[in-house]
């Protein structure tokens, strides 16, 4: 399993994420996205309009290394703060079914390659970081 039990329900409290890629000239781009938890797989799937003429799609399929991150701050203070940091290795998907018409058939699928948590886990307050064993 990717992710666990406490990331995977952090993440589907949200709706919304960053996604860090790395341009063919090697500056640094980064967008807001909307994500889904891809069970099947254990990734991080990026759907969107037009994702296919993106940039972000583009650049992905020259430097396929990510990272994507997403927050939350239910109140001030470090205890307030909440947030899941996915690394790894971005595939260019197409052909996917669009559950929303607007969509395009292009996705981004992210398999993690390290996790960082930060008081996600009440079990395990602060930050959490690990590698996952790439299949």
């Amino acid at each position: 399993m990717a992710l666990t039990q406490a990331e995977q329900q952090f993440l589907s409290t949200q709706r919304r994420g960053r996604l860090a890629t790395i341009s063919p000239g090697g500056s640094p781009q980064v967008k807001p996205v909307g994500f889904a938890y891809n069970e099947d797989f254990g990734t991080i799937d990026i759907a969107g309009y037009n994702m296919g003429g993106s940039a972000k799609y583009r650049n992905i399929r020259t430097n396929p290394q990510v990272a994507f991150v997403v927050d939350e701050v239910r109140f001030e203070g470090i205890d307030g703060v909440s947030f899941v940091e996915i690394r790894g290795r971005a595939e260019a998907v197409s052909g996917q079914a669009p559950a929303d018409s607007h969509l395009a058939p292009e996705i981004i699928r992210i398999h993690p390659r390290r996790v960082l948590a930060f008081n996600i886990d009440p079990r395990h307050p602060g930050l959490q970081a690990r590698d996952v064993a790439t299949p």
